[in-house]
């Protein structure tokens, strides 16, 4: 019995040994083996790996960041707009170097070139030609026509378009036309209203900072002078009032994609500080068809302007934005039977300032702000006894020690009568 016991014992003990041998073995194995098969990807990984290096883990599918499509930045573009830019005899006689024979404007525009400059589109009317003086002498009123450095100032001062459909748009006739649009592109400015030949559109379109503009620029009148042209060229050459024509343009440039719509129109009775009822109508009709912003010019003096909501689109009009610098005013317009009471105003101008703004993320385009900037057209004479004209805006200016007392009270006058008519109810 006692040597049964002994032998089941040493059975017993031998199959303990056996068990823990199969599981010491096992162990081993788990452990050189890497703990399964994930960690023998690590362990192979980390064989490859230079000793000091992090290995790392390849992201699984799931867990890599979900890529953002990319967001346009929002832009915003500043236009500055004036009206009528006209040159009278005594401003010609009074830029020309006797010494040189050539003609320097800039100093009308040395008071405002900073204000022009800051801006992405500056934009006037060029009520005029620059024909050349081989055919028409340098001239004024009735029959404008301007040396070419005009156009070299105008540059200089910041401005880079110039409307030229107007009534004095034929005073020196086809040839003049050609010459002047040659002239204004010869200088990098853009035309818009008047053409050399049929062209693709009449819409000007411009991309200025990923925002694309489009300009019309028609006119009510070009001062019965119409005979001078062939029908054919009268309807090539120059923009005057159509709707039907109105309406193609406006449809063009929706096709081309125009975020925003100008509308330049020499429109309206001169001298008159009220806008015509047909003003109104035309506007109307415009704004319907999709027209953003409408800037006029030719009654010389300043109407009023309005910010309007169309189906919940804002809307802007400035029926007339006045002189921009002529030497129309109190004194030279009395002798030819115009009361004080009227030809004060066209001493006035105003420069529209008005930021457009694109949202990066939807592409919506919106007048973000509308402000103005009066001006008042100073004259004087020189030492030399010819006359100088100097445009000023007058907030800068009404306190300049450059003026005399009598500029600065018509200069305060300008102001009040200006900022009453700017977004008058």
């Amino acid at each position: 019995m006692n040597r049964k016991i002994r032998r089941r014992k040493k059975r017993l003990r031998l199959l303990l040994w056996i068990i823990v041998l199969i599981l010491g073995v096992s162990a081993a194995s788990f452990v050189v083996n890497g703990m399964g098969k994930d960690s023998n990807k690590d362990s192979e990984q980390s064989i490859d790996s230079k000793p000091g290096e992090e290995v790392l883990k390849e992201p699984e599918e799931s867990e890599r960041p979900i890529e953002q499509p990319d967001v346009k930045p929002t832009v915003a573009v500043k236009i500055r707009a004036t009206g009528d830019i006209m040159f009278h005899p005594s401003q010609i006689e009074g830029a020309y170097d006797e010494q040189t024979g050539n003609y320097d404007f800039s100093n009308s525009f040395k008071a405002i070139k900073d204000i022009i400059q800051e801006a992405d589109i500056a934009i006037a009317n060029f009520e005029g030609t620059t024909a050349g003086n081989e055919v028409y002498a340098y001239q004024g009123y009735p029959l404008f026509n301007a040396p070419d450095e005009v156009l070299d100032s105008i540059k200089d001062a910041g401005f880079n378009i110039l409307t030229t459909a107007n009534n004095h748009s034929l005073d020196t006739r086809k040839a003049g036309i050609i010459r002047t649009i040659e002239q204004i592109k010869a200088r990098g400015m853009d035309p818009v209203g008047t053409y050399v030949e049929k062209p693709e559109s009449r819409v000007l379109i411009k991309d200025v900072k990923g925002i694309k503009f489009a300009f019309l620029a028609y006119t009510e009148s070009v001062n019965g002078l119409e005979f001078v042209l062939s029908p054919e060229d009268l309807d090539t050459m120059v923009n005057i009032f159509d709707e039907g024509k109105m309406k193609e343009d406006i449809a063009y440039a929706k096709e081309n994609k125009a975020d925003l719509i100008i509308a330049c129109l020499h429109w309206g009775d001169e001298y008159s500080r009220v806008q015509a009822l047909r003003q109104e109508n035309t506007a109307d009709m415009l704004f319907k068809e999709g027209v953003d912003i409408i800037l006029g010019s030719h009654p010389h003096v300043i109407q009023p302007s309005h910010t309007l909501d169309y189906d919940g689109e804002t809307k802007f009009v400035a029926y007339s934005m006045g002189n921009f610098i002529s030497n129309q005013r109190v004194e030279t317009l009395l002798p030819y039977g115009m009361s004080e009471g009227i030809s004060k105003y066209t001493e006035d101008g105003i420069i529209i300032d008005i930021d457009i703004e694109k949202i990066g993320e939807t592409g919506e385009v919106n007048i973000k702000n509308i402000d103005y900037i009066p001006l008042w057209v100073y004259k004087g004479f020189k030492e030399n006894g010819k006359a100088e004209h100097v445009v000023y805006p007058i907030i800068d200016y009404i306190e300049s020690e450059e003026l005399d007392e009598d500029s600065k009270a018509r200069m305060n006058r300008s102001y009040v009568d200006t900022m009453a008519q700017m977004n008058a109810e």
